[in-house]
């Protein structure tokens, strides 16, 4: 999985190489994700007397596997992420599709996305979900995980191979 971790992260850092998208994404990409858990927390899976669960607790769960997959350290910290965005998130969809939760769902993501695209403006850019919708919406709350641990020094030896790979294009 070490290559595929590469891989991602290198694609992903392509797109997002100065500082200030790099902190617009860090406001824009949990403010979208979160959006996303309210969204898919209006849907409910049940099994009577024995499961009830929603979508996004679903989502949090394949995510959280796959991205301790790549990386241990950086998988729990993007699933650090996911659990407490989707718990804050579960507050608003407890019955459903009410008014309070349609508007947060609709400003969180708007916002979100005025976040991301001001970044890409200045990065000067395509979003690389145009290129790869995979790889830079499924992999953005890793990744934004991994550049906050990097600013703490921890995981240095991939962030530096990540920079390291994209000189070599």
């Amino acid at each position: 999985m070490k290559t595929k971790l590469l891989s991602l992260m290198r694609n992903y850092y392509h797109y997002h190489t100065k500082k200030f998208t790099l902190w617009t994404h860090l406001v824009g990409i949990p403010l979208v994700t979160f959006s996303v858990f309210i969204l898919f927390g209006w849907i409910n899976i049940s099994v009577p007397n024995l499961f009830s669960i929603n979508l996004a607790w679903i989502a949090v769960i394949i995510f959280a596997i796959y991205y301790c997959l790549l990386d241990i350290v950086l998988g729990a910290a993007a699933s650090l992420l996911l659990i407490v965005l989707c718990f804050i998130a579960s507050f608003f969809t407890t019955h459903g599709p009410d008014s309070l939760s349609i508007k947060v769902f609709a400003i969180s993501f708007i916002l979100g996305w005025v976040f991301q695209l001001v970044g890409h403006a200045i990065e000067g850019k395509k979003p690389a979900l145009l290129d790869n919708f995979f790889s830079s919406v499924f992999i953005a709350p890793f990744f934004i995980s991994a550049e906050v641990l990097f600013m703490f020094g921890i995981k240095k030896d991939v962030q530096r191979m990540m920079e390291k790979s994209d000189e070599l294009e």
